[in-house]
């Protein structure tokens, strides 16, 4: 009886000491974007998991010599899009962020950015995108 009870004991503790949290039950990190935005410079990042929002930005941009980078990862479904506008309102940038893809590139004489628009419609993966004024101007 006693080598049953340590048996018992020694898989429950086994057990135990091998959970982990389970993260439908903490799902605190997802569909909370985290935005930093200071003068000449947006970053944005999204876990998102069935996540449904339109968020505008405005900028502070003081040139339109600019680098952007998008980075979509663990893309499952949804419908995702990142738009730029300039200080006027006409689209300067426009990309969909269905799919997993990385996108980079430095651009300039097309607007100084006024307001980025993302939109996100039961959307399931994670976005990284980040714009920065370069020092060409």
């Amino acid at each position: 009886m006693r080598k049953m009870f340590l048996i018992v004991l020694s898989a429950l503790a086994v057990y135990f000491t091998s959970c982990t949290e389970d993260e439908t039950n903490n799902p605190g990190y997802y569909n909370s974007p985290v935005v930093s935005k200071t003068t000449d410079a947006l970053a944005y990042s999204l876990v998102a998991d069935y996540f449904t929002s339109t968020a505008e930005y405005n900028l502070q941009f003081t040139s339109d010599s600019l680098a952007y980078s998008l980075v979509v990862t663990n893309f499952f479904s949804g419908i995702g899009t990142l738009e730029i506008k300039d200080t006027s309102g006409v689209t300067i940038y426009e990309e969909s962020l269905q799919g997993n893809k990385v996108i980079s590139f430095t651009q300039a004489d097309v607007g100084v950015p006024g307001i980025v628009k993302l939109e996100f419609d039961r959307y399931t993966g994670i976005v990284n995108f980040s714009l920065a004024k370069t020092n060409s101007n």
